[in-house]
C-alpha cells in the first residue's frame, strides 16, 4: 500500500507537469485538453480556468512580481511577446507542492517556445478577436540546425483592428529563441522579442456620479479622441542555463523586461450621470516613459535518496535592478461631455513636464528543502532573506525624495498526505514580499509606486482522483496584505489591511473518451479593515472585487477523441462587482458563453486547423470595473475564424 501511495504521488506530479513539458504546435493547441486543473492555463491565444496572469485570488500576480519564466524568478514589467512563450500556468494550491519558493498570492509560470525534433512552420490567420474587429495573423517556425543539439524558433505576428470600445490599433509581435543542447541533461536558451503598439487610442473610462450605474453605451461606437494614441514597445530578452554540476544541478536565468512609451493617454469621464451626461471629461497626456528591469535567479539543486525518502535541496540567489522614469503628465480638461456619443475635440497644446526617477534594488538569498516519502506524504520548507532599497527622485524640488529600505525574513512551509491511494490532503503557510500597485490614472499622485509590501497566506485542501482521468480539488485560503487605493481626495495611499478569504473548487479531466471538462468555482470574501473603514471614508469591500467566479470549458472530440471534428463550450459567470469606494454602487452579475469548433485536416503535407468561435454567443452586456472604480463595457457577440497550419 505504501508503494502505491508513493507511485500515486509521483504520477500526480507527472500529470501536473505534463502540460509544461508539452510543446504543441498551433494546429494542435487546445487549452482545455492541456489543463491539469481549473486554476488557470493559457495555451496560445486560449485560456481556461478561474485565474489568469491578471487575476489570481483577487490580486494581479504580474504587478505583484510573482512571475517565473522556465521556473526561474522574472521581474516582468509588461506583456511578453507571444512569439516567445508557448503557454503559462497559474500555480496555486497543490500545484505549488515541490515547487521552490512559492509566492503567497500565486505564481504565473511561463514556458518558452523552443525547437524540438523535426522542423515545423506554422501559419495562422484570424478574423476578429475577443477585443476587436479586424484581420490578424502570424508566422512561426521551429528549425533544428544540428539535430537535437542546436535549433532556433521564432516568428512574427500582426493585427490591424478596430476596438469595440472605439479607436484604431495596430499590434506587431516579433521574437526568437536559440536553443543549444550539447547533452541530454544540458540546455542553453537565448531569446529576445518585442510587442509593438501603434495608434492605440485611449478607451474612455466612465467614473459614475453617486450610486447610479452608467447607461448602456452602444458597443463599437468610436468615442475616443483620434489624437490620444498610445505608442509603445515592450521588450523581453534573456538567457537560461540548466546543466549538471559536481553531482548537483545548476539552473540560472538572466532576464530583461522593458516598457518604452513614446506617448500614452488616459480618457476619463468623471461624474457620469445615469442619462449619459458627463460633468468633467479630461485627458491625461503622458509620454517619454521608460520602465526597465534586469532580473534573474541562480540555483544549485541537490537531489538524493535516503531509504524511503527522496530529498531535494535548492540554494537560490534572486535579484532585480529596476529603473522607472515617470511623471510629468499633463491633465487636459475638456469640460462637460457625453458618455453615449462621440465628442471629438481638437488636440490642446500641451507639453510633457520633467520626469521623476524610481529605482529599486533587491537581492534575495534562499534555501528550500523538499522531501517525498514513498509512504505517501511530503514536506516542503523554504526560507529567504532579502535586502530591498527603493529611492524616488522627484522632478519637483519641493518634494522630498523618499528612500525605503527593508530586510524581511520570508518563509514557506507546506506538505501533503495521501490518506488513500486516491485522496491527498495538502496545506501550507507562506510569508512573502511583493510590489503594491502603481497609482492609477485618476489619482492626484498618478503613477507613483509605493514601496514593497509584506503578504501572508494560509491554505489547505484535498485532491481526489475520482477516476484515473478525472480529478477534484477543493481548498480554502486566506491572504492578508496592506490595502492601497484612492482616498476621497483621490490620493493613492494605504487605506488599511485587506483580507481575501475564499474557497476554490476544480474538476478537471475526461468524463468519457473524447469528452474533457475543465470547471471550477471560487467563492471570495474580501474585507478591508483599518482607520479608513472605521471612519467611514471607504466601505468594507475593495473596489472592483467580486464574491464569486465560475468557469467551465467542455471539449468534445468525435470518435472517442480521435476524430477530425470537435466542439467546445466555454462559460464564465461572475457575481456582482463592487463599483465604488463607498460600496453604494455595484456592477450587475454577468454570464458569458462562447461556442466553438475545430476541424483538423491534412493538405499539401501539412496539418491544418479550421476553428470558428462565437464569442459572447448570447450578446450579454456587462461592466468591467477597475480597482479605481472605472467602468468599461464588455465585448459584444463576435464571430472569429482561425486558420492554422503546421508544416
Amino acid at each position: 500500500m505504501g508503494n502505491r501511495h508513493y507511485l500515486g504521488g509521483l504520477t500526480g506530479l507527472a500529470l501536473a507537469l505534463a502540460p509544461q513539458l508539452a510543446h504543441a504546435q498551433r494546429a494542435s493547441e487546445n487549452a482545455t485538453t492541456q489543463s491539469s486543473d481549473a486554476f488557470g492555463r493559457s495555451v496560445g491565444s486560449e485560456k481556461t480556468g478561474l485565474y489568469n496572469s491578471d487575476y489570481v485570488r483577487g490580486f494581479d500576480p504580474v504587478d505583484a512580481g510573482n512571475v517565473r519564466l522556465e521556473g526561474l524568478y522574472f521581474d516582468q514589467v509588461d506583456r511578453v511577446s507571444t512569439r516567445l512563450v508557448d503557454s503559462n500556468t497559474i500555480r496555486v494550491g497543490p500545484a505549488t507542492l515541490r515547487y521552490p519558493f512559492p509566492a503567497p498570492t500565486g505564481l504565473v509560470d511561463y514556458a518558452l517556445t523552443q525547437p524540438h525534433g523535426k522542423p515545423i512552420y506554422s501559419l495562422n490567420l484570424e478574423q476578429g478577436s475577443s477585443s476587436a474587429r479586424g484581420l490578424g495573423g502570424s508566422f512561426e517556425f521551429k528549425q533544428p540546425l544540428d539535430g537535437e543539439r542546436l535549433g532556433i524558433s521564432g516568428g512574427f505576428g500582426w493585427r490591424n483592428a478596430q476596438r469595440y470600445e472605439g479607436g484604431q490599433t495596430r499590434y506587431r509581435t516579433v521574437g526568437g529563441t536559440l536553443a543549444w543542447r550539447p547533452r541530454a541533461d544540458t540546455q542553453v536558451l537565448l531569446f529576445a522579442g518585442d510587442f509593438i503598439y501603434r495608434s492605440d487610442e485611449a478607451t474612455p473610462t466612465i467614473y459614475p456620479q453617486g450610486a447610479a450605474l452608467p447607461p448602456q453605451v452602444k458597443r463599437g461606437l468610436d468615442r475616443s479622441q483620434a489624437w490620444a494614441g498610445r505608442n509603445q514597445d515592450i521588450w523581453t530578452a534573456g538567457a537560461v542555463v540548466k546543466a549538471p554540476l559536481a553531482g548537483m544541478r545548476v539552473e540560472a536565468g538572466l532576464f530583461y523586461s522593458l516598457r518604452d512609451q513614446t506617448s500614452v493617454y488616459a480618457d476619463i469621464l468623471a461624474g457620469t450621470r445615469a442619462d449619459g451626461s458627463v460633468t468633467s471629461r479630461r485627458i491625461v497626456a503622458d509620454g517619454n516613459n521608460r520602465d526597465g528591469s534586469l532580473s534573474g535567479e541562480a540555483r544549485l539543486v541537490k537531489q538524493w535518496q535516503t531509504g524511503s525518502f527522496s530529498h531535494q535541496l535548492t540554494a537560490s540567489v534572486r535579484g532585480r535592478k529596476r529603473d522607472r522614469r515617470f511623471g510629468g503628465s499633463q491633465t487636459l480638461p475638456l469640460g462637460p461631455s457625453s458618455a453615449l456619443l462621440p465628442d471629438p475635440r481638437p488636440e490642446p497644446v500641451h507639453v510633457i513636464g520633467p520626469k521623476s526617477q524610481d529605482r529599486v534594488r533587491q537581492l534575495t538569498y534562499g534555501l528550500a528543502w523538499s522531501v517525498v516519502s514513498r509512504h505517501g506524504y511530503s514536506l516542503d520548507a523554504g526560507v529567504s532573506t532579502s535586502t530591498y532599497r527603493k529611492r524616488i527622485d522627484f522632478a519637483d524640488p519641493a518634494l522630498a525624495d523618499p528612500v525605503t529600505r527593508d530586510r524581511p525574513l520570508l518563509f514557506n512551509l507546506g506538505g501533503s498526505v495521501n490518506l488513500t491511494r486516491d485522496v491527498l490532503v495538502y496545506a501550507g503557510i507562506s510569508h512573502g514580499q511583493e510590489e503594491a500597485l502603481i497609482a492609477p490614472d485618476v489619482a492626484s499622485n498618478r503613477a507613483e509606486a509605493p514601496a514593497a509590501i509584506h503578504t501572508r497566506q494560509v491554505e489547505a485542501g484535498v485532491k481526489y482522483a475520482i477516476t484515473p482521468r478525472l480529478t477534484l480539488i477543493a481548498g480554502g485560503f486566506r491572504i492578508t496584505k496592506p490595502y492601497y487605493n484612492l482616498d476621497p481626495a483621490l490620493r493613492y495611499r494605504q487605506l488599511g489591511t485587506l483580507r481575501n478569504q475564499g474557497l476554490e473548487l476544480s474538476l478537471t479531466g475526461q468524463l468519457a473518451p473524447g469528452l474533457t471538462l475543465v470547471g471550477g468555482t471560487m467563492l471570495l470574501d474580501p474585507r478591508i479593515s483599518g482607520e479608513a473603514v472605521d471612519s467611514h471614508l471607504i466601505g468594507l469591500r475593495p473596489v472592483g472585487q467580486i464574491r464569486r467566479r465560475s468557469a467551465a470549458n467542455i471539449d468534445w472530440r468525435m470518435q472517442g477523441g480521435h476524430g477530425p471534428l470537435s466542439f467546445d463550450v466555454a462559460l464564465e459567470s461572475l457575481s456582482r462587482r463592487v463599483g465604488n469606494a463607498a460600496n453604494t454602487l455595484y456592477a450587475p452579475p454577468r454570464t458569458t458563453v462562447n461556442l466553438g469548433a475545430r476541424y483538423r485536416f491534412k493538405l499539401a503535407g501539412g496539418d491544418w486547423l479550421l476553428r470558428p468561435v462565437l464569442l459572447n454567443a448570447f450578446n450579454n452586456y456587462g461592466w468591467q470595473v477597475s480597482t479605481s472604480g472605472g467602468f468599461t463595457y464588455t465585448s459584444p457577440r463576435t464571430f472569429t475564424l482561425q486558420l492554422a497550419a503546421d508544416f
